[in-house]
């Protein structure tokens, strides 16, 4: 279970490459949205739906249940984006050490 909503945005922008500022704000770049959508989809996946929408400074629980589907599809397509997304919540999760982390982002790149 995540339970560090600032570690999980944390993580998610250093793996894509983006700030939490810009996960957090209302940038709808293409990468951007996809960090701010794998942020939402692993939080709801915790908790509740509305909850997740306040944390990402977005009103409306759809705006997390379309999320996590975008998330769920991709994962399903592509075997490289569904380890990173594992990556990332075993990161939040377990606490990997700096050089397991190095490891995991490699595979995603």
């Amino acid at each position: 279970m995540i339970v560090d909503f600032d570690l999980l945005v944390r993580e998610t922008a250093d793996v894509f490459g983006v700030t939490p500022e810009d996960i957090l704000g209302p940038k709808r770049t293409k990468h951007v949205s996809m960090a701010r959508h794998v942020v939402m989809a692993c939080w709801a996946d915790h908790h509740p739906y509305q909850d997740t929408a306040n944390r990402c400074n977005r009103t409306c629980h759809s705006t997390v249940i379309w999320a996590r589907q975008r998330i769920l599809n991709e994962a399903e397509m592509d075997v490289s984006f569904a380890k990173m997304l594992a990556a990332i919540s075993n990161r939040c999760q377990y606490g990997a050490e700096p050089e397991e982390k190095a490891k995991e982002i490699e595979i995603c790149a």
